[in-house]
């Protein structure tokens, strides 16, 4: 098997498939439809045999990847008529006004309410973080960072039209199971998503639950003050299975900084640092794995550390 045309049949095609979306949704309605309808009959062979799998974010990288982050709970949330233009992908979903109640500020202006507007397909799962007043780390930014759950698209911030940006909505202690669940309430897909708030970080290790989450969150924002780009390194499914369902196949991304460099070159000496923790199927080919990727991640750093 070529295991360079697997990578790209699960890494690189979905993604492409996500853009070309974007820019076919900015065509005329009638092109956008046969452009669209083209696509699907293009992709339909691949993407029916392709695999699904997780790319995991670390709390360096959604601290390192964003433009905003502030700690709070929905107290609002409802449909409204939006009578300005909208963009191709905001197109996608049906304007809503969110008031983020605002507890804490990380990174960006202190306010005490954040009024967005937002593109939403799908609204349950925010619906019912409101009602319960679950307290949650929104992150926003240009940059996509997870997809599970997929991040928000933005409309306006404050007021303000901000196109091009992305909220995530981060949980940040589990909300409670009713005693009558089985696995399917909302409750539970949501613990579920948010690998009932576990995390990687830039170390390779695991943190769990509120503290953990934004002690390493407020220590990368105060001392890496701009954004920074993204690296992924695909590592072994049962080293994602510690913090999540990986389905098919895990990365985990992690912010360009000399510290994410430190540990990938740690992780290309000593492969062991992985493959340690986890009681692999094949050994010798995680191992020929993770030192192709660590290769690799470590291309994406310039020839000296700095910001």
């Amino acid at each position: 098997m070529n295991f360079r045309a697997v990578l790209h049949s699960l890494l690189v095609l979905p993604m492409a498939a996500s853009f070309e979306r974007e820019k076919l949704s900015k065509l005329p309605a009638t092109r956008w439809r046969q452009g669209f309808a083209v696509l699907l009959l293009a992709l339909a062979p691949v993407l029916a045999s392709a695999q699904v799998g997780r790319i995991f974010v670390s709390t360096e990288a959604y601290a390192g990847l964003a433009r905003i982050i502030h700690v709070g709970k929905i107290v609002e949330l409802q449909r409204i008529e939006y009578e300005k233009p909208l963009t191709g992908i905001q197109k996608f979903g049906k304007p809503y006004r969110l008031v983020f109640e605002v507890s804490e500020t990380i990174r960006g202006d202190k306010v005490e309410r954040l009024e967005l507007v937002l593109a939403l397909q799908s609204t349950h799962f925010l619906e019912y973080m409101r009602v319960h007043s679950a307290e949650i780390m929104l992150v926003a930014g240009p940059n996509r960072l997870d997809s599970s759950p997929s991040p928000e698209i933005g409309i306006e911030e404050q007021g303000k039209r901000l196109d091009g940006e992305r909220y995530q909505f981060r949980l940040l202690t589990p909300v409670k199971i009713p005693e009558s669940d089985e696995g399917d309430s909302i409750a539970s897909q949501l613990n579920k998503m948010y690998d009932s708030c576990r995390m990687f970080t830039n170390e390779l290790e695991i943190v769990e639950g509120r503290e953990a989450i934004l002690t390493r969150v407020r220590a990368f924002a105060r001392k890496h003050t701009k954004m920074l780009s993204a690296v992924t390194l695909v590592v072994p499914n049962e080293f994602g299975a510690l913090c999540g369902s990986p389905n098919a196949y895990s990365g985990i991304m992690f912010p360009v900084c000399p510290e994410t460099k430190t540990t990938i070159t740690a992780l290309k000496d000593d492969p062991g640092l992985i493959l340690r923790r986890i009681k692999s199927r094949n050994e010798d080919y995680d191992r020929s794995l993770l030192l192709a990727e660590a290769d690799k991640a470590l291309a994406a750093f310039p020839n000296q550390d700095g910001e």
